[in-house]
């Protein structure tokens, strides 16, 4: 009986075990990007996915958190594949469009990252991000006033946020060799 007992409490830890080491891959993956470390990321978040013990708000943490370590080692086309996976589980998510447009842009698929700009702003209008992805798509594909009038609403949102600076002022410079050459 004593026996009996003990292999159905192993069979109840058993499960709480592999979930609880999925859950410490999970933030060895978290550390290991937010300290540069992204094949190490990769590594880690790898396992706890494999693992199939994610539950989904862990799932979608450690596919975006693979997804930008991909990014950050030159490999889009995985981040991508990471994203949209990630959108299958939790499909209204703008940060994870714009992440995934910025992935479509790396890989020239600008037209797709330009859609995925359209949903960040869609499921996430307030975050100067969504137009900064959509502005990008926009300057990607030569379409400058669309893209000048993303990049102001995202400063708009972040006044202090020189990358939006920088880039409105490139798209200007860009507009003005532009009419020049018109003349």
């Amino acid at each position: 009986m004593k026996r009996l007992a003990f292999a159905g409490l192993l069979a109840v830890l058993l499960p709480v075990a592999a979930h609880a080491d999925a859950i410490d891959d999970n933030t060895l993956c978290y550390d290991a990007l937010n300290s540069g470390h992204d094949k190490n990321a990769v590594d880690y978040c790898t396992k706890a996915i494999s693992s199939g013990q994610l539950v989904k708000d862990d799932l979608v943490a450690a596919l975006i958190n693979r997804g930008v370590a991909f990014r950050n080692l030159g490999n889009s086309k995985l981040a991508v594949a990471d994203y949209t996976a990630a959108l299958k589980e939790t499909p209204r998510d703008g940060m994870i469009y714009a992440n995934r447009s910025n992935a479509l842009r790396d890989i020239g698929d600008f037209e797709r990252a330009l859609e995925d700009g359209n949903k960040a702003i869609e499921f996430a209008p307030r975050r100067s991000q969504s137009y900064f992805v959509r502005g990008a798509a926009y300057d990607a594909l030569n379409r400058l006033e669309s893209a000048r009038k993303d990049y102001m609403q995202a400063l708009t949102l972040e006044p202090s946020n020189r990358d939006y600076q920088d880039r409105i002022l490139a798209i200007d410079n860009k507009l003005a060799r532009q009419r020049n050459n018109q003349r």
